[in-house]
């Protein structure tokens, strides 16, 4: 993909761009809906783009053909890469910004949790290309290129301009994950514009790119393990004896907000669930997401019912013209296992049926005891629950995970605002959901909404 943008193409896009301001400005002189204008497909809807490369591996998520680790969720796709920088060269990618709700580059330590984090809103996007992440802007503008450099130090100072620091040095391995979240309709996991380009610039000034820039980073060229306990310390962890039953699940269940991996094990297993945590979530986990989880259990019932509210986020998913704000931008509920750390079934928050306030109903239950009425025709979400439980032999285990991406400033229930362990419910509010078992048969007796 070419850096610069040629004379023929930046005239087509200002004219584009003039001509849905124009229909902007009818719509709502008409009191029409801006959100319902939908562009014209781009082309590269129907590009066979690559899903790795020499530099990037993956993807990573829930789709069959993914690495199913790190607790992904369904709604997200994650490349990652990692590789050693040479003392004096510089480190670029260069790509096109998505069709997509977010996308974000994360840098990580050595204990697989985040470092820094460059999201796309952050991204200034190259001279006559627009940046579709922006509040309010064109989001099918067709000038859409930007480049970042990927700096192997911590930063020094007020960050440089598109500039991922990895908080590590010259000559040491370093971890990055790419991000795309909720493709729009047509798109494929690439958000519609394939993975970004690689470029090294070497000391004497060299650029390189494609295989010839991997040869100087020497990448790795497998996807990452799951960072999964050891079986025996797992065992000893979740097989304790003379616990109930449903253990280490409690009714009612409990959301925890997760702080540290050291933490969130001793909360979960040992009933330590005090102090004032260190927020440092590993896991590869999202420096731009904030997450809430709840341990369910089949010793308590089959069917778990969800009870909850929805921020407010933008609509992006049908090839929507124009990028909105939201109380956050994104929000997700997940199940997964919890010790392979698989995810099983997700829904984002435009894939759940809800209220004109938000509220929803979700049901949980293995896909044999899913109610005939927990469809969104009957105005209810359906997550499925694993057959294999935690994925170590506890059938009946379960986890939920609750994601709150990017919250507003004034938005003061999201989950990045919890500050101590036992605070979740009084901060969350409305937005962190009842938990309740039930049964197929006591579920479906209630019929549609």
């Amino acid at each position: 993909m070419k850096s610069s943008t040629k004379i023929g193409s930046s005239i087509q896009s200002v004219v584009l761009g003039i001509s849905m301001l124009l229909s902007t400005s009818l719509l709502s002189a008409c009191g029409g809906d801006i959100h319902q204008e939908t562009p014209d497909t781009p082309a590269s809807f129907a590009v066979s783009h690559a899903m790795s490369t020499c530099f990037w591996q993956g993807p990573y998520g829930t789709s069959p053909a993914d690495t199913n680790i790190a607790y992904p969720d369904s709604g997200a796709t994650y490349w990652s890469a990692v590789f050693k920088v040479p003392t004096g060269t510089r480190v670029f990618l260069k790509g096109q910004f998505p069709y997509s709700r977010y996308i974000s580059y994360n840098s990580y330590r050595t204990d697989n949790s985040p470092a820094s984090a460059l999201t796309d809103y952050q991204i200034t996007p190259d001279a006559g290309s627009t940046n579709p992440f922006v509040d309010g802007a064109i989001r099918y503008a067709p000038a859409r290129n930007y480049a970042v450099e990927v700096v192997p130090t911590a930063q020094a100072g007020a960050a440089a301009p598109n500039t991922l620091y990895a908080d590590s040095d010259f000559g040491q391995t370093i971890t990055i994950w790419y991000r795309v979240y909720a493709a729009d309709k047509g798109a494929d996991t690439t958000g519609g514009v394939g993975l970004p380009d690689l470029q090294v610039q070497q000391p004497d000034g060299t650029i390189l790119t494609g295989a010839q820039a991997c040869n100087v980073l020497s990448p790795a060229q497998t996807t990452l393990p799951g960072p999964v306990l050891p079986p025996a310390t797992y065992s000893a962890l979740r097989d304790q004896p003379g616990k109930p039953a449903g253990f280490p699940g409690v009714n009612p269940a409990v959301w925890m907000a997760q702080y540290n991996s050291q933490y969130g094990l001793g909360c979960m297993f040992l009933g330590k669930c005090g102090g004032t945590p260190v927020r440092q979530v590993a896991y590869f986990a999202n420096l731009d997401n904030a997450y809430v989880t709840a341990l369910i259990s089949r010793a308590y019932g089959p069917v778990v019912v969800l009870h909850g509210r929805i921020p407010v986020t933008p609509k992006t998913f049908n090839n929507v013209a124009r990028m909105t704000s939201g109380q956050i931008r994104y929000w997700s509920m997940c199940t997964n296992e919890f010790y392979t750390q698989k995810g099983t079934s997700c829904l984002y928050d435009e894939q759940v049926p809800t209220d004109a306030n938000g509220n929803y109903t979700i049901v949980v239950s293995r896909d044999a005891d899913r109610p005939v009425n927990a469809t969104t025709a009957c105005g209810r979400g359906f997550l499925t629950w694993s057959d294999a439980g935690d994925g170590a032999g506890h059938t009946d285990d379960g986890l939920l995970i609750m994601r709150n991406m990017l919250p507003a400033a004034d938005f003061t229930n999201a989950i990045q605002n919890t500050k101590t362990p036992g605070d979740e419910s009084a901060v969350i509010g409305p937005y962190l959901p009842d938990v309740s078992y039930t049964t197929k048969a006591a579920f479906e007796a209630q019929g549609c909404k």
